[in-house]
């Protein structure tokens, strides 16, 4: 009987992984003297530059291209909005034929690594007259909101300072009861001093979570109105504001 070759296995092939998809944000700043102006990005893969299309319609229908640029320049806004390294802001001149309205001009964004794209309007003219109205407000919410995160810090600080004297004095408690009755009375009004002062110190834990929670609410909020210039997103992060500033209030009023 003949023998029977027994094939080798085969070693498994890997399943390559699929590309995580693409997540454009972006925006057109603003259209002035035939110059545009925006940003974009692909927050999946934040080093890529985007190649960025402006288009706009005729009246007669036609669909026609304006010019191009690589969103690749450097901008503090966007670093501060941590989106990615910052350098994703376009600018580009227009050739704007006769007859076209500016405000119909979009920027239409390319991904490099997945080939995805997003188009980008000009914002309305109530967005724009929101956001004139609101900048001077968000800039002093922000210096208040780096004010109350300074507070914060520095009421965390007192707090690790308060617990670790309590433990300092609950082990001095602790030795003197081991070593004489004498003192009973002091130590028993001590005692009850001192958890007061735990309460007290639980109430600043609760405070302290509660103020940081509403601190990185804030943050997100402020993320969010960077990417997306829309009223309703604004009023949440004026929201946010307020809650953050009640919330100091509150503290200081309590444990100051």
């Amino acid at each position: 009987m003949p023998d029977v070759a027994t094939p080798d296995t085969l070693p498994s092939t890997p399943v390559a992984a699929e590309p995580a998809a693409s997540v454009i944000e972006g925006r057109v700043d603003a259209v002035q003297a035939g110059r545009i102006y925006g940003w974009a990005w692909d927050r999946s893969y934040p080093t890529d530059r985007l190649t960025v299309e402006f288009r706009a319609e005729m009246p007669d229908g036609r669909s026609v291209v304006l010019g191009r640029a690589l969103a690749d320049r450097p901008r503090e806004d966007l670093v501060g909005g941590n989106f990615g390294d910052g350098h994703h802001a376009f600018e580009a001149d227009l050739e704007i034929p006769a007859g076209l309205d500016p405000t119909r001009v979009v920027a239409v964004a390319a991904a490099p690594s997945t080939g995805t794209i997003a188009t980008f309007a000009q914002p309305s003219a109530e967005e724009k007259l929101l956001e004139r109205t609101l900048a001077p407000h968000l800039v002093r919410i922000g210096a208040g909101l780096d004010a109350a995160r300074r507070d914060h810090q520095q009421i965390a600080a007192g707090q690790q300072g308060i617990a670790r004297l309590l433990r300092e004095t609950q082990e001095r408690i602790a030795a003197g009861q081991a070593g004489t009755s004498t003192a009973a009375a002091q130590q028993a009004a001590l005692s009850d001093a001192l958890h007061s002062l735990q309460e007290r110190v639980a109430g600043l834990e609760v405070f302290l979570v509660r103020m940081d929670t509403t601190l990185r609410g804030f943050d997100d909020a402020l993320k969010v109105k960077s990417a997306k210039s829309h009223a309703p997103t604004i009023i949440a992060a004026l929201a946010s504001a307020v809650g953050a500033f009640a919330a100091t209030v509150i503290g200081l009023a309590i444990f100051g």
